[in-house]
């Protein structure tokens, strides 16, 4: 009975610290991992491989027998990882089977070294740029190098590669960076594994293509530095390659398949970084990574945490997946590859749990060898040990018929390939020892028309010469369009000799997508002129560029136009160089000219060209604020009353430092200053890309839709910013992060570039239906408002009274009204163990007589109700000393959730810092998916309406159905923001009034038992929040 095969492999050591792990193979496929210097009472895993990698050890590896253990283990590098399980994939894949590979662990710690190797693109040692086998090559390259060696005709070898980020699911391979919501397209196919059937799946032609291939698209993943890896992906990337080969059974050909799944880091976001490295060589020719620390920039810090929260959220239902599942194995409850309902909520499970329990499934878990780490290790082989345990229940990829021709060709070839063998084994003429020149020349013309034949067959499977027919026919077609409206694709014209913009977007994959050239007389910029940008941001006669066969000229027109970070004043004439960075509106380009780019100096960095641009448009409108700048009336006027808003923030914002004073808060100010200033920076980005989305959603006849950027009570009385999204009919509401508002912006802003494309070729073209703006701004999951647990009564064995079990929901953001109530119930245990349930647990008198014992709690989440949304899906986030948990996410249309979640939490020997925590409270987040159904009209070219606003530029929309639809006001939008910041100013009033009465009324309360004691606390609570 096949399982899922578990290889655990430990890193090589970068610190200094003592030996956290000692691992062993002891055969074949019987490994062993044991933790060292551990408080956990688990220490010893077994599994199928278990592979000590930690080079350097000699270096940073601390204490005598830490050392002595550490030269015990074997050093299992790139080569012995093949060797032990690389033949038997091979094996599985040649033989018509479907094959997952799938790395899981921290960031940082060798996921994607085992199954690629080395990867980064600008990195001499990627195992793209070496032709034949290298040393650092992991597992994938050296199996695809054996598949090409072996490759004969007839042979068809294809790949899919795509990154799935939050969620959105970005097409690697496609040059034209596509990219859709990950719902849309993913289907089972055929054999019955899931697929994603809009991402290109291109033939491979040779080893070499597949390096030329895999590393353009590799340089389109989305990676970040964090404290744990300088090249961290930031999110799951798959590759699938397909193997076709002639069966035994006549006319039929056998498939095999690979699923290369390189999952995106496991540690808890709220542990990430934004980092800075410095790369330090060694004389033995190795390298390190040395993590300088955070960026200063907190900003940064915060986009990854956002997007980690996500990532943790896939990943934490995968772990429950491979937990329910496990605890289903050992109650004999399921049938090898039979699964378990739920699990099912996020891009991770939806697409892997099928496939991988009818594959043969190799799981790869990368773990750090020192100490520090093993809250992490020791998570990490929870999840291994769970997962190994599963029974599978393989079945083979599915065979294909060949086409006739495909059969013709290969006959054909049968036949020369016979018939120049026979005549090479011919007996030579009487007296020669050789064929004589005729025999001879008869071989050399068989054996080129051979070749001919191999190359139709090729030809006819896909390789050489010809691509995949349909992407190549949809890029054509997206040529095409591009060029009526001026603009050029970089995937196929980047050789172009003639001057031209590139685009530059502080997100990569979107980076140098699009070229303007600039090779006429004068080329306009803006609708209806020579080179039509894709932003609403870019007016008519925006700006031009002339050049006169030796330089360029940049002339400013009637929209924003910036060079180098300072905006040219309209009408006034600027020459470009090579790598200026120019701004039209809020669209960012670089300037280049094959030819005449120097051979040594390199272009600012996206990242950089963005910042420079913000600082620049910042300093400006302070300017203009403080009166330093002489501009005219018109543009004055031009800036229109959204700059009035801005300043009125600004004030607002000043106010609040002042209320900042008063309490005298103990933090860092020059930290808080820089906090403040980034909340004033994103207020003021955001703005102008809430304006745009209500103009393109009103174009789409979406009209009942508004966005508005709003304020959340942040820690340490710096504000969270947040993109307020409401629909009229039906009625939605939704608070989003600017990290998940931004990235559907941009998806939205590309369906209006391919609709209007459409319109002009006249050719038809729907928006998938998750890209309409109801599903793409709605269909997430948001925070809700968070149930605050008082749990000092936790500190003496006692339960949960019915009457307390019923928490109030708080509202995440202003008026913090409540907006539901959630059922949570703790009840005492005697151990961690099933059988402790029934044990009497002790009496606790006093914090005390807890220390350096035992706590055991059971946890229970039973439902949220009377919620203001209607939900699709629903899950409770909570932190518990340190840890993060996460509820399923129940999928329940519904305002009343059931979650019938069960968590034991168990401390092995309580501390004073425990004692501390259960002192505090225990904030319950609930976060929920508003349901959104089916719309009654789909967006494209067959809705008239959408059709005439987007010719026209005006939304049809509102003369079709005027009720009570909303505009975007932008001095509602920005007063709401004001309005909300005195709200805070003021409840900041109130709460110290409140805390002067909580004094008053601890002075006079007398000492008591605890349940008395924690009563009063519960009284002294219903003061704070308000309910006395």
């Amino acid at each position: 009975m096949a399982s899922i095969k578990v290889a655990i492999r430990c890193r090589p050591f970068t610190i200094d610290d003592n030996l956290g792990v000692s691992m062993f193979q002891n055969n074949d496929e019987e490994g062993e991992v044991m933790l060292l210097n551990s408080t956990y009472s688990t220490s010893r895993f077994p599994f199928t491989y278990a592979w000590w990698s930690a080079y350097g050890y000699k270096r940073h590896c601390q204490g005598d027998n830490n050392m002595a253990e550490a030269d015990r283990m074997v050093l299992i590098n790139q080569t012995a990882v093949y060797d032990s399980c690389g033949q038997k994939i091979r094996a599985d894949l040649m033989g018509g089977n479907a094959v997952v590979l799938f790395a899981y662990g921290l960031s940082g710690s060798g996921k994607t070294f085992t199954v690629f190797g080395p990867d980064a693109t600008d990195a001499p040692e990627a195992w793209f740029k070496w032709s034949i086998p290298h040393d650092l090559w992991g597992i994938f390259p050296r199996l695809a190098f054996e598949v090409f060696k072996d490759k004969k005709d007839g042979w068809k070898i294809s790949m899919k590669y795509f990154q799935n980020v939050v969620d959105i699911v970005r097409d690697l391979m496609s040059p034209n960076g596509e990219e859709q919501h990950y719902k849309s397209g993913m289907k089972m196919d055929a054999d019955g594994f899931m697929d994603i059937n809009w991402c290109s799946q291109r033939v491979i032609a040779s080893w070499n293509d597949l390096r030329d291939q895999f590393q353009i698209a590799n340089a389109r993943k989305a990676i970040a530095p964090t404290q744990f890896n300088p090249m961290s992906t930031r999110g799951h990337c798959i590759m699938v390659l397909e193997v076709e080969m002639p069966s035994d059974m006549e006319g039929m050909k056998q498939r095999g398949r690979v699923y290369v799944c390189d999952l995106a880091g496991t540690e808890p976001a709220g542990d990430i970084v934004y980092a800075v490295y410095s790369k330090i060589s060694f004389d033995d020719g190795s390298f390190e990574y040395k993590f300088k620390g955070a960026h200063p920039d907190a900003a940064k810090t915060k986009e990854l945490q956002d997007q980690g929260k996500k990532i943790n959220l896939s990943l934490s239902e995968m772990a429950q997946f491979f937990m329910k599942m496990a605890e289903a194995f050992q109650k004999k409850k399921l049938k090898p590859g039979a699964s378990i309902p739920g699990c099912n909520s996020y891009f991770l499970c939806k697409y892997l749990k099928d496939t991988m329990l009818q594959a043969k499934t190799y799981l790869f878990c990368a773990i750090r060898p020192e100490v520090e780490f093993h809250r992490y290790t020791f998570a990490t082989l929870g999840f291994a040990k769970n997962a190994s345990v599963v029974k599978l229940a393989p079945k083979k990829a599915g065979a294909v018929a060949a086409t006739e021709m495909e059969k013709k060709l290969m006959a054909e070839l049968d036949a020369m390939k016979q018939l120049v063998e026979s005549l090479k084994t011919q007996p030579a003429p009487s007296g020669r020892a050789t064929p004589d020149d005729a025999s001879a020349a008869m071989i050399a013309e068989l054996q080129a028309k051979l070749s001919s034949k191999q190359n139709d067959l090729a030809r006819e499977l896909g390789g050489e010469g010809k691509g995949d027919g349909d992407a190549d026919n949809k890029q054509e077609q997206q040529r095409q369009e591009y060029a009526k409206r001026g603009i050029s694709l970089a995937a196929l014209d980047h050789d172009t000799t003639d001057p031209y913009f590139i685009n530059l977007d502080i997100d990569p994959f979107r980076s140098n997508r699009f070229m303007y050239i600039v090779n006429k007389e004068n080329t306009v910029f803006g609708p209806k002129g020579d080179i039509q940008l894709t932003s609403l941001t870019v007016v008519k006669d925006h700006c031009k560029v002339r050049f006169d066969g030796t330089d360029a000229f940049l002339i400013a027109g009637k929209g924003d136009t910036w060079r180098n970070g300072h905006r040219i004043p309209e009408n006034i004439e600027e020459k470009l160089n090579v790598f200026d960075r120019i701004a039209m509106g809020d669209q960012l380009v670089l300037y280049r000219w094959n030819g005449h780019e120097p051979e040594n100096e390199q272009p600012m960095t996206a990242d950089d060209a963005v910042s420079e641009f913000q600082e620049a448009r910042a300093n400006r409108r302070n300017s203009i604020q403080d009166g330093s700048m002489n501009i005219s009336e018109e543009a004055l006027k031009a800036q229109g009353q959204i700059e009035e808003e801005r300043k009125r923030i600004l004030e607002e914002r000043e106010r609040w430092e002042k209320e900042k004073t008063q309490i005298k808060s103990q933090r860092d100010e020059e930290q808080y200053q820089r906090a403040m200033a980034s909340v004033d920076n994103q207020i003021l980005d955001l703005l102008p890309k809430t304006k745009e989305a209500k103009q393109i959603v009103d174009l789409f006849n979406r009209c009942g839709m508004a966005f508005d950027v709003v304020l959340e009570k942040g820690a340490e009385h710096v504000p969270h910013v947040k993109v307020s999204i409401t629909n009229t009919n039906p009625k939605h509401d939704i608070l989003l992060d600017p990290t998940d508002f931004l990235p559907k912006l941009s998806l939205l802003k590309d369906e209006m570039m391919k609709l209007k494309s459409a319109i002009e070729s006249s050719r038809e073209y729907t928006l998938p239906e998750r890209h309409d703006p109801l599903y793409l701004f709605f269909d997430n999951d948001f925070l809700q408002g968070s149930a605050t647990h008082w749990p000092e009564y936790l500190l003496y064995n006692m339960e949960t009274e019915a009457d307390e079990r019923m928490q109030e929901i708080k509202n995440s953001a202003v008026p913090y009204n409540t907006v539901g109530l959630l059922d949570v119930y703790w009840t005492p245990l005697a151990g961690p163990n099933e059988e402790d349930e029934k044990k009497p647990v002790p009496d606790i008198d006093s914090e005390d007589d807890l220390l350096g014992k035992s706590w055991t709690y059971k946890l229970e989440i039973k439902r949220a109700s009377d919620l203001p949304v209607f939900c699709e899906t629903a899950y409770i986030m909570y932190d518990f000393f340190g840890e993060t948990f996460t509820t399923e996410n129940v999928q329940q249309q519904t305002y009343s959730p059931v979650f019938d979640y069960v968590k034991v939490h168990h401390i092995d020997r309580v501390t004073p810092e425990f004692i501390q925590f259960l002192k505090g409270s225990i904030e319950m987040f609930v976060h929920l998916t508003p349901h959104v159904a089916a719309t009654p009209d789909r967006i494209g070219t067959n809705n008239p309406i959408v059709v005439e606003s987007v010719t026209t530029g005006e939304p049809l929309g509102y003369n079709t159905d005027p009720s009570k639809l909303s505009r975007i006001n932008p001095s509602a939008s920005n007063g709401t923001l004001v309005t909300e910041v005195e709200t805070l100013r003021q409840e900041n009033a109130t709460l110290k009034a409140r805390v002067k009465e909580l004094e008053a009324r601890l002075a006079v309360i007398p000492k008591s038992s605890p349940r008395a004691s924690l009563k009063n606390a519960q009284t002294i609570d219903n003061v704070v929040n308000g309910t006395q």
